[in-house]
């Protein structure tokens, strides 16, 4: 009986995610965003670095792990794909963040190095996260606002 529960519970998690991933697009879409998968990364201008050409409130963003949970606190750095993250290329569906506070200082980075394993470990320094998993802050907080 405790495994038909489980299976009941994973299908309205699985159905609630679908349904909020929906409801995201359709705010991204009114709100004239394209979705990752027909937005390409090196369109984004890229600054040179974070200084303070950029506020707080346009390079601030929340980055998220594969289930859409925020894992941290950061600010953009860039989208340049030819950009070297720890000795390694960007790439074109990545970005350049530096990482201000872990939420969840034990999730393994999604590029770790021979430096840092975990958001944790990351604070203080720039790591490569996947672009559709990076959301400005302002943008997150309209979001929760109209919800």
């Amino acid at each position: 009986m405790c495994q038909n529960r489980m299976e009941i519970y994973e299908k309205e998690q699985y159905t609630m995610k679908k349904q909020l991933s929906e409801v995201l697009d359709l705010l991204k879409e009114h709100a004239g965003v394209k979705p990752a998968s027909e937005a390409q990364s090196h369109t984004i201008p890229s600054p040179k670095s974070v200084g303070h050409k950029f506020s707080e409130a346009r390079s601030a963003c929340y980055l998220l792990d594969w289930s859409g949970e925020i894992v941290a606190e950061g600010h953009w750095s860039s989208s340049d794909p030819n950009i070297m993250v720890h000795g390694i290329p960007l790439g074109t569906k990545f970005m350049r963040v530096w990482v201000d506070v872990a939420k969840a200082p034990s999730v393994y980075l999604f590029r770790p190095n021979h430096e840092m394993l975990t958001m944790g470990e990351a604070i203080g320094s720039t790591v490569a996260w996947p672009a559709e998993k990076v959301i400005a802050r302002v943008y997150f907080n309209d979001i929760r606002m109209i919800v």
